[in-house]
């Protein structure tokens, strides 16, 4: 593999939007000569009565590629490709693979990014040593004014 990373550990939710329509392209369409969706959530191991489910909905590769993706946490990336070539359907995985292989590498740079919010959250005043002891009169950010006596 030349993409330097294993794609039998990168999850399904790695492949974006356009790499499954274009899987929708390929295996929607009912085929009486190479295999189509029917036969990879039969790979994946959907019931008959869970495929034929499937047939009323509008793009039933994109409800396989969900539902396998929820149910199944051994759904990876690596995984499908092997699917899609035991239905021999080699045409697919020849066709999409550099653009798999695209959104895997985003993947993965989007795992090694720092997350976006601290690592705790906390609700509480500031606990920096800077505002330690300090006082009323020290507080930039409130107005003291000393009491007085009238009379």
């Amino acid at each position: 593999m030349s993409a330097g990373f294993d794609l039998w550990d990168i999850p399904l939710r790695a492949l974006n939007i356009n790499v499954r329509k274009r899987l929708g392209l390929f295996l929607n369409p009912r085929n009486t000569v190479a295999s189509d969706w029917m036969s990879v959530a039969e790979h994946m191991g959907f019931s008959y009565l869970e495929i034929k489910n499937y047939e009323d909905c509008q793009d039933p590769t994109r409800r396989i590629l969900e539902d396998w993706q929820a149910r199944c946490p051994g759904a990876k990336v690596g995984k499908l490709l092997s699917i899609l070539e035991n239905v021999e359907r080699k045409d697919v995985v020849a066709d999409l693979r550099d653009l798999i292989e695209e959104d895997c590498r985003r993947y993965i740079e989007r795992q090694n990014e720092p997350p976006v919010q601290v690592p705790e959250v906390d609700s509480c005043v500031p606990r920096t040593p800077e505002r330690q002891g300090i006082t009323l009169e020290d507080d930039p950010e409130v107005h003291y004014y000393p009491i007085t006596t009238l009379g």
